[in-house]
């Protein structure tokens, strides 16, 4: 009987301790449902290009792009997205192929692999959606380049692009046709011709997101912005780029990447910025994209394997629309609540000093009490999980209103290779959220 007792009364202790504990996490199985194994594989996002607008991107006619990917994680298994989100026909690829990069265009041998959707070689992608391929066996190393490359056939009108990057993609002349198999980069020329500087700046075509097989304990830091996190260095005039940074992957979270992998930690990156976007409004130029909201939940928080997002954004809309303090915060409540409901942990970024910018409208003075006030919130504010001070890492100590001067890019607005690594040193690793898995 005394054991009967005792029995039932730890299952009534245990009871109580159970209901004071956190609630279980919900895996997707239900609530409760264990957790799945670290050692297990899921999707990892190792590679992401926003697409923007199809509007002023060159038509393909019967051609092959030749796309360079520089991957944030490692794989040996990888799926890769191609978008038609922006076109105003359907797109038909005919073949599609993946290497590593020996140099320029050319891929080295033994390492080309097709890439099929289905089962099939070839997709015809609908207006105004995405394809996603199967699984294909590729081994590389992070940061070790890839050469995607697509054969366009006939001509299906304007292609859905990342425009502003700062990288090189290769094409073969119109009504070439398929060249996806081939090895060198003979009929492959640049885009943008790198030999001019300043430089007009070349698109990414198509191709969106690479996603590799990584271990569930790896997740993805999403970082969303405009041009300041997609990593142009300065605008000698609109659309037209310093040459500086072409190829040289500088941005801050291509940065932040190399101090992860650095300091062995287990997230990969993905960018989900567009150059020109606001937070609030659709840009009036097609090229800088729909606004960030808008996109939040298509570009950021879908990726495969996304545990914090990083939100910069909001110097455009001062810039650009002369956006208030009020409505900006309104927007930044929005986009952490959904990152929230998602699952996402939120840093929040402080914008960056812009004074001596020249950009019409309001960048620069006109636009400094706005991006002032923007600031006070956001390091007041306890809504986001944490506050990275991008505008004192870059800051001139004597012109605050300024960018130090060895960080400047040349436009007052944007960044050189040495102030985008002083960005991503100023983001605080220890807040970045590791995967739940057991």
């Amino acid at each position: 009987m005394r054991r009967v007792v005792l029995a039932s009364a730890l299952a009534l202790v245990g009871s109580a301790l159970a209901a004071l504990a956190p609630a279980a996490v919900t895996t997707g199985a239900g609530a409760g449902a264990a957790l799945p194994s670290c050692s297990s594989k899921a999707w990892l996002s190792a590679w992401y290009a926003a697409p923007g607008d199809a509007l002023l991107s060159q038509p393909p006619l019967e051609q092959t792009f030749r796309i360079q990917v520089r991957p944030l994680a490692q794989g040996t298994v990888a799926r890769f997205r191609l978008s038609n989100r922006f076109g105003i026909a359907p797109v038909t690829f005919g073949h599609a192929t993946v290497g590593l990069q020996q140099s320029g265009a050319a891929i080295t041998p033994g390492t080309l692999r097709p890439i099929t959707f289905g089962g099939a070689t070839r997709t015809t992608v609908p207006k105004g959606a995405d394809v996603l391929s199967d699984p294909v066996r590729i081994t590389f190393a992070r940061f070790q380049r890839l050469l995607v490359s697509v054969h366009v056939v006939g001509a299906p009108g304007p292609a859905t692009q990342h425009g502003i990057a700062e990288q090189t993609t290769w094409q073969t002349l119109p009504l070439t046709g398929n060249h996806t198999a081939q090895l060198t980069g003979q009929g492959f020329f640049p885009t943008p011709l790198l030999k001019t500087a300043p430089t007009l700046p070349q698109s990414i075509p198509y191709l969106t997101g690479v996603d590799v097989l990584a271990p569930r304990s790896t997740g993805a830091v999403v970082t969303m912005g405009d041009s300041i996190t997609d990593g142009t260095q300065a605008e000698v005039l609109p659309f037209v780029l310093s040459a500086a940074n072409i190829d040289a992957f500088a941005s801050y979270p291509d940065q932040l990447a190399n101090r992860i992998a650095a300091a062995g930690l287990p997230f990969s990156v993905a960018n989900a910025a567009i150059s020109g976007n606001m937070l609030l409004k659709d840009a009036i130029v097609p090229v800088f994209g729909p606004s960030g909201l808008s996109r939040l939940g298509r570009d950021a928080l879908s990726r495969s394997g996304a545990t914090t997002l990083i939100l910069l954004e909001g110097i455009n809309d001062i810039g650009q629309t002369y956006a208030s303090r009020d409505a900006l915060v309104a927007g930044y409540t929005r986009a952490i609540e959904a990152a929230h409901a998602r699952g996402l942990r939120v840093l929040i970024g402080t914008l960056t000093p812009m004074a001596g910018a020249l950009q019409p409208p309001a960048y620069g003075a006109l636009g400094e009490p706005a991006r002032l006030a923007v600031n006070t919130w956001i390091r007041g504010q306890h809504l986001a999980d944490g506050v990275i001070d991008f505008d004192k890492a870059v800051r001139d100590p004597a012109q605050p209103s300024r960018i130090l001067p060895a960080y400047d890019g040349g436009d007052h607005l944007h960044f050189s290779a040495a102030g985008y690594r002083a960005m991503a040193a100023a983001v605080p690793l220890s807040k970045l959220k590791r995967p739940l898995c057991g």
